[in-house]
């Protein structure tokens, strides 16, 4: 409803500030606070940041804790070979045999099980856990068989338990978001097949040219594959090949017009593209720009916020002599300022908490990167903070969603 707008960009605020201090749980839950009230572009931007730096993090500690310690060449003297045996036994109790075995006795993605915790169970207990099942699971520190793999087992489940949005689709079809698409040839996922052919198909970035040809015109000894449009996605259908007693004329006749056929939807492709481009709207120009530019020479400064921007001073001038165009031109000019001043403080505090994070891990704890994390300035959402206190932001604020 319109009257929550207010109090979800105050959610939002908060949900920035706590980001900046390090407190990335809070920030996620004011945020999703703000959506529930009123969705908002920025919001929703927001969220996503902290997902994508949190899940970059996630997988960086993951790849920290299950990196081996590289095994210098020896020499093939008997000497050494004994140590190298040496160093392979490592001891261990039988507590943490047990802990091993317990969890490699659950399933793969039976993920709240691995962490011995309820379904119901809130971000600190999933944290607490893992922090008690990590330390004991350590490649380091346990040497019982299986204690590797083990490990990344609990890696995996609380990556997947600590980030709100994996955890519920995991809780809705308990199958683990980050390989919902596996189990498809190489280079092909989200893709439902019939008869031998893809349909509303997503193609991976390393799938070669070959086998997307293959793909498409999957030749048989029985036949072949032919893709027609359907909808989004394309629908295979068998041909069968001419008897080979039939006429060779008709055959290679055929044969011409069912290759014809092949090629029929990547000329469709193509000519949909040319379509595109000369169907796509000519860009109106840009009367000002915040940096200085060849053709924006002429400072200029907003009347309410005092937002420096530049102009073409001739261009310029018939904006300059009606009022209503002039205001119009620094109201996008202050929403512009704005939004990139939003951008910037959430990059900021992003990257703060990062090196938060990567100072505190999860088993050791770095505490003078810590305290240089922690005095890491923000000067873009220092400008904001100041900005939010003035009543031409609220105001802007309410043009940016409009």
């Amino acid at each position: 409803m319109e009257v929550n707008k207010d109090e979800a960009l105050r959610s939002l605020e908060i949900a920035r500030s706590k980001l900046a201090s390090g407190n990335i749980a809070v920030a996620i839950k004011f945020a999703q606070k703000s959506l529930n009230l009123y969705p908002t572009p920025e919001a929703q931007d927001f969220l996503k940041s902290i997902e994508k730096s949190t899940t970059q993090t996630n997988k960086e500690n993951d790849h920290h804790r299950t990196a081996s310690p590289t095994t210098p060449s020896s020499s093939p003297s008997s000497s050494s070979r004994e140590h190298k045996q040496g160093r392979q036994t490592r001891e261990y109790t039988k507590e943490q045999a047990d802990a091993v075995k317990r969890i490699r006795a659950c399933g793969v993605h039976d993920f709240y099980a691995i962490l011995g915790i309820s379904k119901d169970a809130s971000d600190s207990e999933v944290k607490k856990s893992y922090r008690k099942l990590a330390l004991q699971m350590h490649p380091d520190k346990n040497g019982a068989p299986g204690a590797d793999e083990a490990f990344k087992m609990v890696s995996k489940a609380f990556q997947v338990l600590s980030d709100p949005q994996k955890r519920a689709a995991f809780d809705e079809n308990g199958i683990d978001p980050d390989s919902r698409n596996t189990g498809m040839p190489s280079g092909f996922r989200g893709a439902r097949f019939n008869n031998g052919f893809a349909s509303g198909a997503v193609f991976a970035d390393d799938i070669s040219p070959e086998e997307i040809f293959n793909m498409f015109f999957n030749a048989e000894s029985s036949g072949f594959h032919s893709a027609t449009f359907v909808g989004p996605g394309f629908r295979a259908r068998r041909f069968q090949r001419a008897s080979p007693n039939g006429d060779g004329v008709q055959e290679q006749q055929s044969s011409a017009f069912l290759s014809f056929l092949q090629l029929l939807p990547l000329i469709l492709i193509f000519l949909f593209s040319l379509s595109s481009n000369w169907l796509a709207p000519i860009p109106e120009q840009i009367p000002y720009s915040l940096q200085r530019t060849d053709h924006h020479t002429h400072t200029k400064y907003t009347n309410l916020l005092n937002v420096q921007y530049f102009v073409d001073p001739k261009s310029f001038l018939s904006f300059e002599q009606n009022p209503r165009k002039l205001q119009k031109v620094e109201d996008k000019v202050e929403v512009t300022y704005v939004k990139s001043l939003t951008s910037q403080c959430n990059n900021e505090a992003i990257y703060r908490h990062r090196k938060i994070n990567e100072a505190s891990g999860w088993v050791f704890r770095d505490e003078e990167k810590l305290k240089e994390a922690e005095q890491i300035r923000m000067p873009n959402c220092e400008k904001l903070m100041e900005l939010s206190k003035t009543k031409r932001y609220n105001e802007v604020r309410k043009m940016m969603r409009s």
